[in-house]
């Protein structure tokens, strides 16, 4: 971790849709001058979820190289190696595109430590203990989601017995210091941990803020890490808190599409929000515009997508891809996602967790548990919500060979694609060699090398490692 030094980049950016500050260049505060009042600490606040705006971050590059790593999607572009050798499964351990990711991600969690760290001891009467647990709180789930992300892209976390974990990251660093690698169970152990920290710091008075950090969203991203760590009984528990409280829910067959031509829609638990001074990537990645060429398009539908959504003709996310120009020479045989539409303002943001995703995450859950019957209602609550007929038993034996999770997984496929899960849950259920098949996805490829930079900063193989078959 050499990268990441005892700096806060402290970038005023705008974090919600409705809220404009001040812009100013970046620059490198020292601590000792950040934190030394409320009004600093709010800066460091909002340091740190414009960290989590970088490119190679929520910003883009993090949900689309992860689907582009499986059958939703392929590269476009031009000649662009980097992404080219993620589409085809090849990736050297000089990706320019991993190691920036990988860099990206830590950056957000050295912003999170300075403010752990920091904030408590702030000596402010105006800064009150329920301002100081806010703001803490919200750093603790992010540095707990940063590590999970680092995990299931860089870690074997489908196998709680595997030495191959990610640098654990849970103080401010200078420039030598050296973290070395956590297996796989003491990785968990620190990303949940820190989740039940924020999750008893932050303030239950509602209504919740979706573009921030919110005690639902640290119940979400509960459900998600206990979901792959196949901690089924509490994967339900977290994921019936947020379903029974209310704060947000499901939109209906006539309004989903919502979720990604407005802002904020009561699906989301917690949304990365970029405005017009501010604006993501995901337009120009995954769009561009509507006489696009392929060359200026970085992330394609996949064929696999057209397939699946010619044999289910009844869903209604069909309309969130198109494939209307695949019989054209500058897509043949490609499409593109309509998610992130919005060519003039490119303001599109991040989907960091959705409700329908909780829903699938307790389907799943509770199937694995043994109640199919309420695996089964919990995934056709998102069917209904799509304008599907709900599932009977009949079909999950008829249609998936009685196999619900092979049911849940498409249902994934077709409700999150574009917003960075299908390699993850290939990986989490060990499908990926069988899905891919024939593509050249070998085993090892179920999650991407360590950058070679770390490892030869670091210069110690018993501290970081590179991961088997790279």
């Amino acid at each position: 971790m050499k990268t990441i030094y005892i700096y806060l980049f402290i970038f005023a950016v705008v974090v919600t849709s409705c809220n404009v500050l001040d812009q100013v260049s970046p620059s490198q505060v020292s601590t000792s001058t950040v934190f030394t009042n409320a009004a600093g600490a709010e800066s460091a606040l909002v340091g740190m979820y414009s960290s989590m705006q970088n490119s190679y971050y929520y910003g883009a590059y993090f949900p689309l190289l992860s689907d582009v790593y499986s059958d939703v999607s392929k590269a476009g572009g031009f000649n662009v190696t980097a992404l080219d050798e993620i589409s085809n499964y090849q990736i050297s351990t000089g990706n320019i595109l991993v190691q920036n990711m990988y860099v990206a991600i830590y950056y957000t969690i050295a912003a999170a430590n300075g403010i752990i760290a920091n904030v408590p001891g702030i000596k402010d009467p105006t800064f009150t203990q329920a301002q100081k647990d806010s703001i803490v709180g919200q750093a603790y789930a992010v540095r707990a989601m940063a590590h999970f992300d680092l995990l299931r892209t860089f870690g074997q976390h489908w196998n709680l017995s595997s030495i191959y974990g990610i640098p654990v990251v849970t103080s401010v660093q200078t420039y030598n210091s050296v973290v070395s690698r956590s297996t796989v169970a003491q990785t968990y152990q620190a990303i949940i941990s820190d989740l039940q920290q924020a999750n008893s710091l932050l303030p239950s008075s509602k209504p919740y803020l979706n573009a921030y950090i919110n005690p639902d969203a640290v119940q979400a991203l509960l459900a998600r890490v206990y979901l792959y760590k196949k901690d089924y009984v509490n994967a339900i528990a977290a994921a019936s808190q947020v379903i029974s409280d209310g704060s947000f829910g499901l939109l209906g067959s006539g309004n989903f599409t919502q979720i990604y031509s407005s802002k904020l829609s009561k699906e989301s638990v917690f949304e990365l929000v970029f405005n017009v001074q501010n604006q993501s990537a995901y337009n120009s990645y995954t769009y561009s515009r509507t006489q696009a060429l392929v060359t200026e398009v970085l992330f394609k539908a996949d064929t696999t997508m057209n397939i699946f959504y010619n044999n289910h003709p009844a869903d209604l996310r069909a309309q969130l891809v198109d494939f209307s120009a695949a019989t054209e020479s500058n897509f043949l045989p490609y499409g593109r996602t309509q998610k992130y539409r919005g060519e003039i303002n490119k303001d599109n943001s991040a989907y960091i967790i959705r409700m329908a995703e909780v829903y699938l995450i307790r389907a799943e859950a509770k199937a694995l548990s043994g109640d199919v019957p309420g695996g089964l209602a919990d995934l056709n609550s998102v069917r209904t919500n799509r304008g599907l007929a709900a599932y009977t038993n009949t079909d999950i034996s008829n249609l998936y060979a009685g196999d619900f999770v092979a049911a849940v997984l498409d249902e994934r496929f077709s409700e999150l694609n574009f917003e960075g899960h299908r390699m993850f849950d290939l990986a989490r259920t060990q499908r990926r060699s069988l899905v891919l098949n024939g593509s050249g996805a070998d085993d090892y490829t179920d999650i991407f090398p360590i950058p070679n930079r770390e490892l030869v900063a670091i210069n110690n193989s018993s501290l970081m490692f590179q991961n088997p078959g790279y």
